[in-house]
């Protein structure tokens, strides 16, 4: 699976333009009835995958209920692009990620990048950058950030049973909002579309 993974993802690179990519890409309506209307932000997240004796894993983390955006949800490790300390967006999504679970440059490998996908409600465009973590990495989580970092096999999201579709009316406009139910926890959102987009380009 992990040279499938490289070669479905070994020439692709972060967007040039990320805000155009996504406004490219969606309904005319929401473009002009949500995303012209607001502060569009760039962000990056790590989608971490890490080989265990069940197989390959990815790294989720619950955010705690003090943050400003999404608090309590489920995510991946990311953050805001900070045009003082970071070259581009894998900057930031191995900076971020350094941060809340404390996994170190040296101990991942960058795969690849899934399209910029946007965040409902918060006007970030988020640029997912794909990353192959070593065995042996043991995340610690940052408590101001992470309530607990815990681990779903790709297996799980390969199998498109698992992956649920709803509509969600957000400022009046209808949006497609992805989900899926593992164990106790509940992936949605921007976490899970960036999922569902992942496991449709391997």
């Amino acid at each position: 699976m992990l040279n499938k993974i490289r070669e479905s993802f070994q020439h692709t690179r972060p967007s040039d333009d990320p805000v155009k990519e996504v406004m490219d890409r969606l309904p005319k309506h929401i473009v002009t009835g949500y995303l012209n209307n607001i502060n569009l932000k760039h962000a990056g997240v790590l989608l971490g995958l890490q080989e265990l004796d069940s197989g390959i894993n990815i790294i989720f983390t619950k955010r705690t209920s003090k943050l400003k955006n999404h608090a309590g949800e489920i995510s991946f490790p990311g953050g805001s692009f900070d045009e003082s300390s970071d070259a581009d967006i894998t900057e930031t999504a191995i900076r971020e990620a350094d941060e809340e679970i404390g996994l170190a440059q040296s101990s991942s490998e960058v795969l690849g990048f899934v399209p910029p996908q946007i965040s409902l409600g918060t006007g970030f465009i988020v640029t997912p950058v794909i990353a192959w973590i070593d065995h042996d990495f043991l995340p610690i989580a940052n408590q101001d950030e992470v309530e607990e970092i815990f681990q779903v096999p790709l297996d799980f999201f390969l199998d498109t049973r698992n992956l649920e579709h709803q509509y969600r009316i957000y400022d009046q406009i209808k949006w497609s909002v992805y989900s899926y139910k593992y164990q106790e926890y509940y992936i949605w959102g921007l976490t899970a579309q960036i999922m569902r987009k992942f496991c449709s380009l391997i």
